[in-house]
């Protein structure tokens, strides 16, 4: 009997849900460490060699704004983590893999090819929006408008679902890792202090809000000194912090306002019940619900382990015997042994 999966091969973390154990079976960094061509370490083992590696080791981020931009390194990932999370090397794996709203064919093609290379029998692709609606519990084979704002770490993509299907939907390029670059852009202009991505993250996580705010709560930041090269501490209040991510979360902002705009009057009717559904990692920005409800007027809400749900909507409709497999795009890639 094959094993149905749900993948999210996300900028920063790559997840993979198991349809019959009802559970994330691998959860890890979209890192992977190559040496003299072959795979070293995936994971949270590469990702804690990022910055320490010598000539000889190169530590890749193989996917950027749901595309692959290295593929030996985006196959040598996927398949660790499949041999990591499934009982046997030998069980027959069919997958439904997530990939953002309106990607093109090259770039559909090339998540196809990674999970056959990596193992997987039967590959499905299914839009991100739609398998993050499936994930949360919502019927997207209802006639009522939902929309969903996926906060991912490299894009931001927000959508309407209705009747299976995607209505109208925009992304940027603005998610988690852009608000972790206007930390560190702070720090370095006014401080002269150079810090590592994964301090401002736990910076930003700690203090940071998508609303204004006259805190006066200050966090520390260990990293670089620019002129000397000695290892310096900074202190940078949440008023700062907040300040730095202002622009790149406006247009967060921006973009979900944009896709209301465009969304037909009888829809628009459903949101004011259905609201605002938040997913991704991104969404857990303090402030970021409250600020959304103040620019649209429209309820918000936080999907139950939002950054799984993609992951757990896309295995639940692989495996559905219901209109739920309608959401499977058609131009899937079999392999067959």
């Amino acid at each position: 009997m094959a094993v149905d999966l749900g993948i999210d091969l996300g900028t920063a973390s790559t997840r993979i849900y198991s349809r019959r154990e009802k559970r994330l079976i691998a959860n890890a960094p979209t890192v992977a460490a190559i040496k003299d061509g072959e795979i070293a370490a995936a994971g949270e083992k590469a990702l804690e060699m990022i910055g320490k590696t010598n000539a000889s080791l190169n530590v890749i981020e193989p996917v950027k704004d749901g595309a692959i931009t290295n593929f030996d390194a985006a196959v040598g990932l996927l398949k660790e983590l499949l041999t990591g999370g499934l009982a046997s090397a030998f069980t027959k794996v069919r997958a439904a893999v997530c990939v953002p709203s309106g990607i093109g064919d090259v770039e559909r093609r090339a998540v196809e090819e990674v999970a056959i290379s990596a193992g997987v029998k039967d590959v499905y692709l299914i839009e991100s929006p739609l398998a993050g609606a499936i994930g949360a519990g919502i019927d997207i084979n209802e006639p009522k408008g939902y929309v969903i704002a996926d906060v991912g770490a490299g894009t931001t993509e927000a959508a309407v679902v209705s009747l299976g299907g995607v209505v109208v939907s925009k992304s940027v390029k603005v998610g988690g890792k852009s608000l972790d670059n206007d930390i560190i852009q702070t720090i370095k202009k006014k401080y002269n202090v150079e810090i590592a991505a994964t301090t401002a993250e736990k910076v930003k996580l700690r203090l940071a809000s998508a609303l204004p705010s006259l805190s006066t709560d200050i966090v520390e930041a260990k990293g670089k000194d620019m002129y000397s090269g000695v290892p310096k501490t900074v202190s940078i209040s949440s008023n700062e912090l907040n300040n730095a991510i202002r622009d790149s979360v406006s247009r967060i902002v921006e973009t979900i306002r944009s896709v209301l705009e465009e969304t037909p009057p009888e829809l628009s009717a459903d949101l004011l019940e259905t609201g605002i559904i938040l997913t991704g990692g991104g969404s857990a920005l303090r402030g970021l619900g409250k600020l959304l409800k103040s620019a649209t007027g429209i309820n918000v809400f936080m999907a139950e382990d939002a950054v799984t749900v993609n992951a757990k909507g896309a295995a639940m409709a692989l495996g559905s015997k219901s209109g739920l497999r309608s959401a499977l795009l058609n131009t899937a890639a079999r392999k067959t042994y």
